[in-house]
């Protein structure tokens, strides 16, 4: 028996055969391949490389090139043939990037498994090649560049392949026609390169780092050649100088006729001038804006204002809108005094109106801004989310706000994600908060974030309030100064049952109250998944409290998936902390932990202001 095992029938060398074959360029009878029975195809299709199966694909897709839909139900032996191939590109792109195949599998409805394969493959390509083009000693041109041995033996699965095919250029002309989204680095961002893919489809472009004008020339040759399916396009680190935006937008759209972008995101980039007209004309002129970022881009109040005008003056149905890191303090109010104030607007303008997701987080507001803020938030009828963390509302500034958060959470489509962390709030502005919109969000509010603010152990009785009274599933209360004391507080008038998923309680310097609390939370909340509860300087007894609580969840089948205990030192200095491993979920284990105490003796006076 043994001995058939391991010998190779001859239907398995021929398999193998055929498949080097077509590897390797070979075989004049693609055609005919596809025409073999649907087993055998089968069988020959899996033990294909990525580059001989990518060549058999494009002859499958040559077959099908007048009919749009790839993998409808109107045609058995297509849809029989795309399905074997479908399940060998997941199986490829599954082994080479693993972490990436479960991402995609969350993220993506049906995954076409051939095109992410051929733009991860790109992608990878193209960071490689920039090692090399960054080198002092590099003075070649984009045809020059090379990709390693190890991608290649990755695609070709053996080492015979020529130098041609090492080039970036081989690689951009097979697989770029197949991507539909690309991150390039500025050295790539030339005309070679928008040369190189031309008959691309782009439906995503992410540029980094573009500094010179060359770079920028380069990047709009591409924008242009993909303007009619192109939806997405970032700009990452990039120095805008004068005139780059004019270009951009003449790159994709003519002058007086609309483009079809549909997301649009500068991060930590930079424009040289106070309010570009292209990138004016740019958010004007778009028909399908769903979101505009502008992070971290140091933009002014005059930027500001002019960029959130135009927005409001155009008829995009803008769902998500972004602009934090920046330097607007007063913008509102600067705006609200301008002539084209709020009051002159439609009623209600279309962007305001369709508004789900706003993000103005650390933009030096204060509560200075907060009267406006109120004004101009309480036109947005389908806002859902709200960050307006890192600006120093204080006390005073929610109050201010508490009209729009009593209104907002009582709305058709609730408030339900509200971030105000480092907001300089006190106690008494938590108090205040919950005194008037507890009432209306207990149905409503999901998610709530006071991380970083200085809310003391005062609050603890309001906390466990909160907990119990709304259906709140994710609370971040990360250094709010609970203490021990807090904790105590917090777990005696804990209720009963709580709904909280998800929850963060880490730098309070909770000690071994703080290991109590997670031991109720554990027994009182049904549906929790996480817990953060680092940095809270527990003492070695607390292991017990925590161990004992976790045996008994998992004896009931409980759904905790992870308990971070990481850089809680003197938590694991015993020899039995090793059991506290055997808590997994799906493999992984549960409880992450410091291990060793390091530098213990400076860590005994770690509580120390």
């Amino acid at each position: 028996m043994e001995a058939k095992e391991t010998c190779p029938s001859l239907l398995s060398q021929c398999i193998k055969a055929t498949a080097s074959t077509i590897a390797h360029g070979g075989c004049n009878y693609l055609q005919d391949v596809l025409e073999l029975p649907f087993d055998l195809l089968e069988t020959l299709v899996m033990e294909l490389s990525p580059l001989a199966l990518h060549a058999l694909h494009e002859i499958l897709q040559g077959n099908y090139s007048e009919e749009p839909v790839a993998r409808d139900d109107s045609n058995t032996r297509k849809r029989g043939r795309y399905g074997i191939f479908d399940q060998a590109w997941e199986r490829l792109f599954k082994k080479r990037w693993n972490e990436e195949f479960k991402r995609e599998q969350i993220n993506s409805g049906i995954p076409d498994w051939h095109q992410l394969y051929c733009e991860k493959h790109l992608n990878e390509c193209f960071e490689q090649a920039i090692e090399t083009a960054l080198l002092p000693t590099f003075s070649g041109g984009i045809y020059e560049l090379t990709v390693s041995d190890k991608i290649m033996m990755t695609i070709s699965h053996d080492q015979k392949f020529t130098d041609d095919w090492k080039r970036l250029s081989y690689h951009c002309r097979r697989f770029g026609p197949h991507a539909r989204y690309l991150r390039l680095q500025n050295v790539l961002c030339v005309q070679e390169m928008a040369e190189l893919l031309i008959g691309c489809k782009l439906e995503r472009l992410t540029f980094i780092r573009i500094i010179a004008r060359n770079q920028v020339d380069g990047a709009c040759m591409l924008i242009n050649q993909n303007r009619q399916t192109l939806h997405c396009v970032q700009f990452i680190r990039c120095q805008l100088h004068p005139g780059s935006m004019n270009q951009v937008y003449d790159s994709i759209c003519t002058e007086g006729s609309r483009h079809g972008l549909q997301i649009l995101n500068f991060i930590s980039s930079r424009f040289f001038e106070t309010t570009p007209p292209g990138l004016l004309s740019l958010l004007s002129s778009g028909r399908d804006f769903k979101s505009v970022c502008f992070r971290d881009t140091k933009l002014q109040q005059a930027s500001a204002e002019a960029i959130f005008q135009t927005l409001l003056q155009s008829s995009c149905e803008l769902h998500s809108f972004e602009m934090s890191d920046n330097y607007i303090s007063t913008w509102l109010s600067d705006m609200s005094q301008n002539s084209n104030n709020f009051s002159s607007l439609p009623e209600p303008a279309i962007c305001l109106n369709s508004i789900s997701v706003l993000n103005l987080r650390s933009n030096n507001l204060d509560q200075n801004d907060a009267g406006d803020l109120c004004f101009l938030l309480q036109k947005m009828p389908n806002l859902t989310s709200l960050d307006l963390s890192d600006n120093t509302l204080t006390d005073e500034g929610i109050r201010y706000l508490i009209p729009f958060f009593v209104w907002a959470f009582g709305k058709v489509k609730p408030l339900s994600d509200l971030s105000l962390e480092s907001c300089s709030i006190t106690d008494k502005g938590f108090d205040e908060l919950l005194k008037h919109c507890l009432p209306v969000f207990r149905e409503s509010l999901s998610k709530l974030s006071l991380s970083d603010n200085r809310l003391g152990s005062t609050v603890a009785e309001n906390m466990a309030k909160l907990m119990g009274e709304s259906l709140v599933k994710e609370l971040k209360i990360e250094d709010i100064s609970l203490g021990e004391s807090g904790f105590e507080k917090l777990r005696l008038h804990l209720p009963k049952q709580v709904s909280v998923s998800h929850i963060n309680i880490s730098k309070n310097r909770g000690k071994n109250e703080a290991a109590i609390f997670i031991s109720e939370m554990i027994s009182r909340a049904p549906h929790l998944v996480s817990i953060n509860a680092a940095f809270n300087i527990m003492p070695p007894e607390s292991f017990n409290v925590i161990f004992n609580a976790l045996d008994m969840h998992f004896k009931e089948r409980g759904k905790l998936e992870l308990l971070d205990l990481t850089n809680n030192p003197h938590l694991f200095i015993s020899e039995t902390t090793s059991q506290i491993t055997k808590f997994q979920h799906r493999g992984n284990p549960v409880v992450i932990f410091s291990r060793r105490p390091a530098h213990f003796q400076i860590m005994l006076h770690d509580d120390d202001p």
